[in-house]
């Protein structure tokens, strides 16, 4: 695929229902789209709540399978569960919808899962891919969300080339170059590049754009539409810098990212050569 003056991505980040049967379901989704080919190109976002989730509280309660609470339990349900604790981020985004209301006397900040799939289509019809920040989860998310609330697939997205953010950075960025920026930090800036437990090396959304706009004290709140708006930013400098590799690489091809592969001190041609082992192999063993 020959790159063009305009590309129009869409970068969609969703969050979920977790820790309950109730998994993948979206409770939030945020989206912004543009042309990551001009820095000139103002994107745009659109961020709302799902009513069908928010407001079943059901959903929020944390739950596991009986079996696995007593296992020696006789003639217990193998599917049935049992509730353990309250989701404390329903409390959040209740909040969430009061502020949002207040400040917001215009747009719809809460609304059916039928209602945002029709404007997610509208825009989906106008971009030529669409991405997201560990892709694989997010498309997951909208095939159970959309499967759940109207017992079907959401093809929309199927038609169109997918990429992913997490893929892109892990393969092409966290290469030899970045290990040696890490390696000229004091022991205190590392910090701001490990992951949460502070033994590994951190590959987050968060600390991908901590590192393009070398600004270590970034912070991502994990709000949909600040997501988006992020992720579009690790797209667009992606594609500034490697647009060539974008096309010849990424488009349509996403490969799983494993934390063993990243924290190989590897160039990008070389993690790339290594992928493209993988690719082939899972291709051919479908």
């Amino acid at each position: 695929m020959t790159p063009r003056s305009k590309f129009n991505v869409l970068i969609l980040d969703t969050e979920t229902c977790f820790k309950s049967e109730h998994n993948g379901i979206i409770a939030e989704i945020g989206w912004t789209f543009g042309n990551v080919l001009s820095q000139q190109d103002t994107p745009t976002s659109r961020r709302v709540l799902v009513a069908d989730t928010l407001f079943n509280p059901s959903m929020w309660w944390h739950s596991q399978k009986l079996k696995n609470v007593h296992p020696s339990l006789e003639g217990a349900d193998e599917g049935e569960r049992v509730n353990y604790a309250f989701d404390k981020r329903y409390e959040e985004y209740l909040a969430k919808v009061q502020k949002l209301n207040r400040i917001s006397k215009t747009d719809r900040v809460v609304c059916s899962w039928h209602y945002i799939l029709d404007h997610l289509t509208k825009d989906l019809s106008i971009v030529d891919c669409v991405g997201a920040y560990n892709m694989p989860f997010d498309h997951r998310a909208l095939q159970t969300t959309t499967k759940r609330f109207h017992h079907t697939h959401y093809a929309e997205i199927e038609r169109l080339p997918k990429f992913c953010l997490m893929d892109m950075y892990a393969n092409h960025v966290i290469n030899m170059n970045y290990f040696r920026m890490i390696d000229r930090l004091d022991e205190e800036d590392k910090k701001f590049f490990m992951s949460k437990s502070g033994q590994n090396l951190g590959y987050s959304a968060e600390i991908m754009a901590r590192y393009i706009s070398q600004d270590k004290g970034y912070i991502e709140v994990h709000k949909a539409l600040e997501d988006s708006l992020i992720e579009y930013e690790l797209a667009l400098f992606f594609f500034q810098h490697w647009k060539y590799d974008y096309f010849e690489k990424y488009h349509g091809r996403i490969s799983p990212v494993h934390w063993s592969s990243i924290k190989k001190r590897l160039s990008s041609a070389e993690k790339e050569r290594q992928r493209e082992l993988i690719l082939v192999r899972d291709n051919d063993e479908e």
